[in-house]
């Protein structure tokens, strides 16, 4: 059977997506991808495939099995982001870095919005193709459960992907964090102690101890007594801090 012209124009469109829709007098069930382009036509009880310019003899089963693989693919995709992701987290949850972990999240999350986009695609013309094709919806039933699994399963990797990424973040935020903190605390023991330095170490007269044969030793015990003080401080902080981990309220609550 030959292909119109005005349909074979537009299917020889590039920017043509996977569709399901009543073209020129003839049901037709597009799927497309950069790798793939296939074209079936439903009429009354028959079924075409698009071979070149001519629409051939095909079957439900044909059809079945070229849906069957387009699924299976995609689970494929899916099973390799899911290693991936673990892989992320249980590195993560070592408190170690994945390298180049923001990149590689984004070109994952582009691939897998994509395959998303694809999927979407796929399940608005299969339902459209069972709304109107209702001889067959019973032994499409399972394509069509497997397609929305499908498309639930990527949509939770990508959320799972987006909550690594923000977990990171927290976390080298927190880090950021705490650095800045403890060069905060480094800053206010050694700044007194650098005012001491550079006030016994001006050339006037008559500064404090100078004539006192204890005064070195004096001098000692004060900045020995900013260090302690300092380091008090800073661990009756870490002491507070540790009083909201969630483990540690959970032994007292226990004990009690």
């Amino acid at each position: 059977m030959q292909i119109d012209e005005n349909l074979k124009k537009m299917l020889q469109n590039k920017n043509i997506e996977t569709l399901y829709s009543d073209l020129y007098g003839k049901k037709i069930f597009v799927y497309a991808n950069a790798k793939q382009f296939k074209v079936f036509s439903f009429e009354e009880d028959k079924i075409y495939k698009l071979d070149e310019n001519r629409f051939l003899p095909s079957d439900l089963e044909e059809f079945s099995n070229f849906i069957k693989k387009i699924i299976e693919n995609f689970k494929n995709q899916n099973l390799h982001c899911e290693n991936i992701l673990e892989y992320k987290e249980s590195i993560i949850l070592k408190d170690n870095f994945v390298k180049n972990f923001f990149k590689n999240a984004f070109v994952l999350r582009q691939k897998m919005n994509k395959n998303l986009k694809q999927i979407n695609l796929l399940s608005e013309a299969f339902n459209l193709l069972l709304s109107e094709q209702n001889q067959y919806k019973k032994n499409l039933k399972a394509l069509n459960l497997s397609i929305n699994m499908l498309l639930k399963n990527t949509k939770e990797n990508l959320i799972r992907l987006d909550n690594i990424y923000k977990l990171t973040s927290e976390i080298k935020n927190e880090r950021m964090n705490q650095n800045i903190y403890l060069l905060s605390i480094l800053s206010s023991i050694f700044l007194p102690l650098n005012l001491i330095v550079g006030f016994f170490g001006m050339n006037t007269n008559n500064l404090f101890f100078k004539d006192n044969p204890y005064g070195t030793l004096y001098i000692f015990t004060i900045i020995c007594f900013i260090l302690i003080l300092g380091a008090v401080f800073y661990r009756s902080k870490k002491l507070k801090e540790l009083d909201l981990d969630d483990s540690k309220n959970t032994k007292i609550s226990s004990i009690k």
